[in-house]
């Protein structure tokens, strides 16, 4: 949310995107080799910081969401 680059917001969303390990939820932590092994699998504040995140792109950046 303090990156003014584009494409470093776009690298991030990416990023956490991947690490969900097919929940559709943030965790607490994971495995960079292997997503699937988290901590967590409910972690209100991740997911918090998640939604702040998406809404804070969406008005920054409207068309980095729908790429």
């Amino acid at each position: 949310m303090t990156s003014v680059d584009k494409d470093e917001v776009k690298k991030c969303l990416l990023m956490l995107k991947n690490s969900k390990a097919g929940t559709g939820f943030m965790h607490e932590s994971f495995n960079k080799n292997d997503a699937k092994k988290f901590s967590r699998k409910w972690f209100a504040w991740a997911n918090t910081i998640f939604g702040e995140f998406i809404l804070h792109t969406h008005n920054t950046y409207p068309g980095v969401l729908s790429t």
